[in-house]
């Protein structure tokens, strides 16, 4: 039972030297070496010891570390256990010492840490906390369940409780193991025979089977075997549910029916009565997400949860789906990663039918195959006949007929591209005929563009590029062509309702601006024009890889070197005088450069929004502009707002976050996305440390660690600085530093441990 005494009571001068360790003059070392996770090497009287990152004790030899880094560790030939704040849990007086634990973030009732300690042969209990749960009196201890622990005494078993020591099961069992049916039981055995108990001591089924074996359901039913190997039912209460009489017996979709086999056949039992409400006439049946698979020879069906077979066995394939695409193979994981509704695909030979999990069927045997296809935001049911498909929504209604080779879906590489297509994408969906791709619109049923072109692509929400080899054409939305197939036609639709056209002459041709009713409003031939090619400088980064259109009623017109003129949706040349160069608009906004090549922001009315002032201005990342102006650096916004003034020499985002390190003066500092200084521009180098959130800075050739909020935990004063290896648990500290002649370490809050030395191990 637990004793009430920590073990800190009557550890006597030992912790009292080393808790008064941090009160007297540090410890002098051979050598120090950096810590590596709990430990680090030193060197103490000529022989080489662990000092523990509490600096409180030092040891031999370390034997295990477990997940609540409390350490088996041997000092003077004997083992004991110390916990991380350096506390001794377990006195250094036993022959062996090992620390049982399981620590899951996602489940942590199944957590649990126990200390076993060896002494003479037997074998004693403690906490993490020190607490002794049973003296060296057994001669075995191990766990059973996150909440007790077993014991041997004499040859027999019993088991005490986890937390307090207290013996729930006097040693009386030849055998103890957990038993999983249910979770947290206990298997015991007894003359041979298995039976189960619970965590208090109760006997829930007593010792008189051969085995049991449970399912994934959480414990609810499980069966056990008798002499002979028949099995029977039995749930969790420990109920006999049904006789030995069976052969094997599976689980069900649920907890109202299991399979079971007698004989080489297979019935489907109702758990609630015991009883066959399918008689045994299957050959084989496994679970498929909410229902049974069952066969009878080479055809198969489905029944649902209470044994009506809800898709008949006479097909020679069955596959499911759920409501996102996505293949249903055996039973439901838990936690479910699927998305109900459940569909069904069931096959007679080279016949294809679609059914729901009712086993309504919602489209007949017409097709050779049926498979589901996610495309865009939605997922749809394809049927294929004889190497044609179509597309047919979830309850069975045909979108688009069976009649195309096939669909152009935009994984990898496509010959068709709907990235500007607007609210409507949706509704249309691209179909093949051999290489070529046409667009249908579900939405009303019509084969808009015929699949005779080798590549289409949206403009904007209303007009379409279609290429046809070395020809160009332009359609609307509802197929309307409006511009015909040309050879070497040049077609770009800028807005819904207008096109830049080249025209080749004999003169070299022309760059026209027409609309759709043909009706030229601006030309010029000097006119280079290319949808893909534009200044994105300001552009939002969701509209960057789609075609170049009228921004803010203009369209830059770039011609015979002129950079500064565009025409509005009337034809009529715009152009900006006061400058040499004006980038294509976006939301009202463009680079600029004036006379001086000195670049800045205007607007569509031509006013300065951010001054004409600067050397030059680049991506920065995808909302902000980096200005640079005389070696000096800053941060714009988009909308022409400054971010970070022109102050630095250096600004460079840490990868992955929010944050800036900024150069100033030859000095770097942290700055936050609000450009809030977290660290000033004082250090000659700062780097990022992610995993544990804070700062390694050097200055003036010292080095220092600063925390995420700029507060100092070293500060940059020591010649040397090398930080905790232990990768498992991204700890840093305890660090190890120089400063003057000696070596030392610094824990978290920068305090230093009760060691230290002139040599580092190695040097």
């Amino acid at each position: 039972m637990k004793q009430k005494t920590f073990v800190a009571r009557f550890t006597g001068s030992l912790l009292l030297l080393t808790s008064t360790a941090f009160a007297q003059a540090p410890q002098t070392a051979g050598y120090l070496d950096h810590f590596e996770g709990e430990f680090a090497k030193i060197l103490v009287n000529g022989h080489q010891q662990l000092l523990h990152r509490s600096g409180k004790v030092v040891v031999d030899k370390l034997e295990q570390v477990s997940y609540y880094q409390i350490a088996s560790v041997v000092k003077n030939g004997a083992y004991g256990a110390i916990n991380r704040k350096g506390d001794i849990i377990a006195l250094f007086r036993y022959d062996a010492v090992r620390v049982l634990g399981e620590n899951k973030k996602d489940s942590p009732e199944e957590n649990y840490c126990l200390v076993t300690v060896k002494q003479q042969g037997k074998m004693g209990a403690v906490d993490s906390l020190g607490n002794v749960l049973c003296q060296p009196e057994y001669s075995n201890i191990d766990v059973l369940t996150p909440k007790v622990f077993s014991i041997k005494k004499n040859g027999l078993y019993g088991w005490c409780d986890m937390k307090t020591g207290k013996v729930l099961q006097e040693p009386k069992y030849e055998d103890v193991s957990p038993a999983y049916v249910p979770d947290h039981a206990i298997l015991v055995k007894s003359q041979g025979k298995f039976g189960l108990a619970l965590e208090d001591g109760t006997v829930l089924v007593p010792p008189k089977y051969e085995r049991f074996i449970g399912w994934n359901n959480g414990g609810q039913l499980f069966s056990y075997y008798v002499t002979g190997g028949k099995c029977g039912l039995m749930d969790r209460q420990g109920k006999v549910l049904t006789p030995a009489v069976y052969d094997d017996i599976a689980e069900g979709p649920s907890d109202k029916l299991v399979a079971v086999t007698q004989q080489g056949k297979i019935g489907l039992l109702e758990v609630a009565t015991g009883k066959l409400t399918v008689p045994l006439q299957y050959s084989k049946v496994s679970r498929m997400g909410p229902l049974f698979q069952v066969w009878k020879g080479a055809l198969c069906g489905l029944t649902d949860t209470t044994g009506k077979e809800v898709v008949p066995v006479a097909h020679t394939e069955i596959r499911m789906y759920d409501s996102k695409g996505s293949s249903v193979l055996g039973a439901l994981p838990l936690p479910l990663t699927y998305t109900p509704p459940y569909y069904v695909v069931a096959k007679k030979g080279d016949a294809a039918g679609f059914f729901d999990v009712s086993g309504k069927q919602l489209m007949p045997y017409d097709y050779t195959d049926i498979g589901v296809l996610p495309i865009n935001d939605k997922v749809y049911v394809v049927p294929v006949k004889d190497a044609q498909c179509g597309v047919a929504d979830f309850s069975g209604k045909l979108l688009i007929p069976v009649r195309f080779d096939g669909l152009a879906v935009k994984y990898g590489m496509s010959n068709y591209d709907d990235d500007a297509a607007g609210q409507e994408k949706n509704n249309f969906i691209s179909v093949m005929k051999g290489e070529k791709t046409g667009l249908f619109n579900i939405a009303t049923g019509q084969l808009v563009i015929p699949a005779e072109y080798t590549e289409i692509r949206w403009q904007n929400a209303d007009m379409l590029r279609l290429e046809q080899g070395d020809s160009t054409a332009l359609a609307d939305k509802t197929g309307k062509i409006i511009r015909p197939l040309t050879r070497y036609g040049a077609f770009d639709a800028v807005s819904p309702q207008l096109i830049v056209e080249r025209r080749y002459t004999d003169d070299n041709g022309v760059t026209l601006l027409i609309n759709k009713a043909g009706q030229i409003l601006y030309q010029n031939k000097s006119w280079e024009f290319t949808a893909s090619s534009y200044n994105r400088l300001l552009v939002p980064d969701f509209d960057k890889t789609r075609p170049l259109q009228f921004n803010s009623g203009l369209l830059k017109v770039r011609a015979d070197a002129h950079e500064n003129q565009f025409v509005d949706s009337t034809g009529k040349l715009v152009v900006f005088d006061e400058y040499s160069y004006v980038g294509d608009f976006s939301n009202g906004l463009a680079v600029a450069l004036n006379q001086e090549k000195r670049v800045g922001i205007i607007n569509v009315n031509k006013k300065v929004v951010y001054p004409l002032v600067l050397d030059d201005m680049a991506p920065a990342d995808n909302e902000l502009i980096q200005m640079k102006q005389g070696g000096k650096v800053g941060l714009l916004r988009k909308d022409g707002t400054v971010l970070l003034p022109l102050e630095y020499e250096d600004i460079s985002k840490i990868y992955d976050t929010s944050l800036y390190i900024v150069t100033r003066n030859g000095k770097k500092g942290v700055l936050n996305a609000a450009g809030k200084e977290l660290l000033p521009a004082a250090y000659d180098d700062i780097r990022y440390n992610k995993d544990v959130n804070f700062f390694d800075v050097a200055k003036d050739g010292k080095g220092g660690v600063m925390a995420a909020d700029g507060t100092a935990i070293i500060p940059p004063v020591y010649d040397d600085l090398e930080q905790n290896q232990d990768w498992g648990t991204n700890s840093r500290f305890p660090v190890l530093v120089k400063q003057g002649e000696w070596y030392l370490y610094l824990d978290e809050q920068g305090k230093p441990l009760p060691w230290r030395s002139k040599k580092k191990k190695g040097l």
